[in-house]
């Protein structure tokens, strides 16, 4: 209910701040298990993809959004898991990452670490190309763009959806080259949108 209720919420002010698009989005499997992997510039991405799935996303989150008592509270209420970046101790988020997936649900994941500036590109970690090839379960690459504009209120967005990507398909078992795999895919995505007016039949 917490959740649903804030996805609402968030769904009512990001129509002041944002003009969002979304394309693709049937590319999104009304059920099972999926891992959707999104490139990160904004604080705003987390949001933007809660409120355009219909679907319950459990982000993987820093471990610094828990420190407080009430920050704790809000985003174990939307089902985040903290990764303590600083120490590298990724067990219970593994753990509980797994279960996500092994319950059906989504599992979302920025490759990239942190948050990057457009057109910045970083070595992406190898959590995306662990949980894909582990579980099996598909994993939906995603690219967020932000538009240059000097609009204050409502600029716009645009959430790329890709088809399903398997990596136990893409013949490697090299994390960091299917974790590169699925940047790589997530960018081109992006890229697809500057150069292309129809994307809706790109996308398929």
């Amino acid at each position: 209910m917490f959740y649903a209720s804030m996805r609402w919420l968030s769904k009512i002010i990001l129509c002041f701040i944002f003009r969002i698009e979304v394309i693709g989005i049937k590319n999104v499997p009304k059920t099972g298990p999926v891992i959707v992997a999104a490139n990160h510039i904004s604080n705003y991405d987390p949001i933007i993809l809660s409120s355009i799935f219909h679907r319950k996303i459990h982000f993987l989150a820093k471990k610094e959004l828990f420190q407080r008592r009430f920050t704790n509270w809000f985003f174990q209420k939307l089902h985040a898991i903290p990764v303590d970046r600083q120490s590298g101790i990724v067990i219970r988020p593994v753990r509980r990452s797994l279960k996500v997936i092994e319950n059906g649900e989504v599992l979302g994941i920025f490759p990239e670490g942190k948050r990057c500036k457009n057109g910045e590109s970083i070595k992406p970690k190898k959590g995306v190309a662990f949980f894909g090839l582990k579980t099996g379960a598909p994993v939906l690459p995603v690219a967020i763009v932000y538009l240059d504009t000097k609009k204050w209120i409502r600029k716009p967005v645009k959430v790329v959806i890709g088809p399903m990507m398997y990596l136990n398909e893409l013949k490697s078992s090299d994390y960091t080259v299917l974790a590169e795999a699925v940047m790589n895919r997530s960018r081109e995505l992006g890229e697809i949108y500057a150069q292309v007016d129809d994307y809706q039949e790109i996308l398929g």
